[in-house]
């Protein structure tokens, strides 16, 4: 017990639920099952073919990122809950038993593919040098039962929003970072810790994302959407591109403003 303890000055950001209900019994300072599906939209899951592409990590001192590529050498970071990464199924789905850890954990896609529905060809999930990682999320472990999250390309900047913050990554920051991720999209009341379903704001948001990688302004100025999905909005035509791709796949003639 002693050791879930020296845990203990993460504070609040640890109990909460951080919108990803812990179900079951079990104290507070269980581990948990940790339940997840990649996705690039509703219905559109992330497959690996076995290789192994979900890894997890627990977060330490507001750092989670196993390989941190902006220094040279590169510097681990992070410390690796299991023995290896874990695959996604057919429908992106993947199962980790964390039930001897407990706190937050950054969980990274490290490789997959998926249909991009702008092109209805397969797609490898684009690479992103900054992080080593193609799609990011943060979850926490805890109170026993089965911790759900799902994996998506917002869910990956609400991850570089919150690493960017203070207190650097931690549970707290991260639900901060969703709420304004969702508002960002124009989600409503949608959480983007949740699947999205199909046809609703948040599936929509993917389809721009996907739109955005297959589009020829976005590609050209954007590649593998490395600014977009880490967020740097100041490196190219970020936000023009998205809003072009959005409305092109959604048939639509919405407006985004980034920050």
């Amino acid at each position: 017990m002693p050791r879930h303890f020296r845990r203990a000055g993460l504070g609040a950001a640890l109990v909460m639920p951080l919108l990803l209900a812990a179900c079951g019994g079990g104290s507070q300072y269980d581990g948990s099952i940790l339940s997840g599906q990649v996705l690039m939209s509703a219905a559109n899951p992330v497959y690996d073919a076995g290789y192994g592409n979900v890894c997890v990590y627990a977060i330490t001192s507001g750092q989670g990122n196993p390989l941190n590529t902006t220094v040279v050498p590169a510097t681990n970071t992070g410390t690796l809950l299991t023995s290896s990464c874990v695959p996604t199924d057919a429908n992106g789905n993947f199962s980790i038993d964390l039930s001897s850890f407990y706190g937050p954990v950054l969980v990274q896609i490290a490789a997959g593919s998926y249909t991009n529905v702008a092109t209805g060809g397969s797609a490898a999930l684009p690479n992103l040098s900054s992080t080593n990682a193609s799609l990011q999320a943060v979850a926490n472990i805890g109170g026993g039962g089965t911790v759900n999250m799902v994996v998506t390309p917002l869910t990956t900047i609400a991850t570089v929003k919150a690493s960017a913050m203070s207190g650097g990554l931690s549970a707290a920051d991260y639900a901060a970072a969703s709420a304004n991720v969702a508002g960002q999209f124009q989600l409503g009341s949608l959480n983007i810790n949740s699947a999205p379903v199909a046809g609703d704001a948040y599936d929509k948001a993917l389809y721009g994302v996907q739109q955005y990688l297959a589009s020829g302004s976005g590609a050209n100025d954007d590649p593998n959407a490395n600014n977009l999905l880490t967020w740097n909005l100041g490196a190219s035509q970020v936000q023009a591109d998205y809003t072009a791709a959005y409305n092109l796949i959604n048939h639509s003639s919405a407006s985004f403003s980034f920050n």
